[in-house]
């Protein structure tokens, strides 16, 4: 029995199913945890599906979390998408549950719950519920919802096609774009910010420290942030940005919390960072990871280790 028969056996069986993802939640945790509910929800009208976790205001768009109870778990299944470490889960009352269910893309690290469902080599975890529907497309139905959701998470985890992606990932988006869904206006969505985030670009550009091993990174302090005044946008548009350099091989933002520590965010074109960001408290693929610093020392740290695995990959 494959994972994706028992997952769906396991769909079948329990009446109440509670969906959870990642805490700081990207498009394709959003687009998976929402897609999967809308899957299970017009397959199985009679089911009580719920999906839980903080909302950002960015994404309220996407639809409404639900607030439940803690007795609602009780002989409940609990599925986890793209998420792959427990303590990154988002509202840990998930192990409340009777059973747990893991769907994700990342390295398998820590296979949590009684079923894991891990494709590292998925474009995203949205695709992965795609993929389970068209496996049971003789028992699953997919609202136009539930496609907008999963193409979503998929333009967002691929940067808009420019990572992870492939014939397969393409082969998805044309059979979701057969849904009825505006996806010209989402491909916008993803491609627009403010014109906060704007100034704020310009203010990376001329901040970054770029050496020349090709590792181009920022630090930005809590107050810097701030001051641009973003709102609900985030900062998640600083990303790409010290990519853009066609020198630059890897790349680094370095966000100061309001606790105090970094959150740290990993990338590259092809050089594998993902080792460095397991030895700071986190992990992810390949060439896109996350992390924590505790002070500016562990921002050094972290700088150095990127400039040694530069350093062995031009020998």
């Amino acid at each position: 029995m494959t994972a994706q028969t028992s997952i769906l056996a396991q769909i079948k069986k329990f009446d109440t199913i509670i969906i959870h993802r990642h805490q700081r939640p990207d498009p394709d945790a959003f687009g998976s945890q929402f897609g999967l509910a809308e899957l299970i929800k017009t397959s199985f009208p009679n089911k009580h599906v719920y999906v839980v976790g903080k909302m950002k205001p960015s994404a309220e768009w996407m639809g409404e979390m639900d607030e439940i109870a803690d007795e609602i778990y009780h002989n409940a299944l609990v599925i986890v998408t793209d998420t792959a470490n427990s303590p990154r889960v988002d509202d840990q009352r998930w192990n409340l549950g009777e059973t747990v269910i893991k769907i994700d893309h990342h390295p398998n690290e820590e296979p949590y719950g009684d079923y894991n469902w891990v494709v590292e080599e998925a474009s995203s975890s949205s695709a992965l519920i795609f993929s389970f529907y068209q496996e049971f497309k003789d028992e699953l139905k997919l609202s136009d919802a539930g496609a907008s959701f999963l193409y979503n998470g998929i333009v967002g985890d691929t940067g808009r096609f420019l990572f992870s992606t492939n014939s397969k990932t393409m082969a998805v988006v044309s059979e979701l774009m057969k849904f009825d869904f505006d996806w010209f206006k989402i491909n916008q969505m993803m491609d627009t910010i403010s014109l906060q985030a704007a100034r704020m670009s310009g203010y990376v550009f001329e901040n970054m420290q770029m050496n020349e091993l090709g590792l181009n990174y920022i630090v930005l302090k809590r107050e810097v942030i701030d001051s641009f005044e973003l709102g609900d946008f985030g900062t998640a548009f600083v990303v790409p940005l010290l990519g853009k350099i066609n020198s630059v091989k890897a790349w680094i933002v370095f966000e100061e919390q309001d606790e105090g520590f970094y959150r740290v965010r990993l990338r590259s074109r092809n050089t594998i960072i993902n080792g460095v960001a397991a030895r700071h408290g986190g992990g992810g693929h390949q060439f896109a990871s996350g992390a924590l610093a505790n002070d500016e020392q562990e921002i050094e740290t972290i700088v150095a280790e990127v400039n040694d695995v530069l350093k062995k990959e031009q020998g």
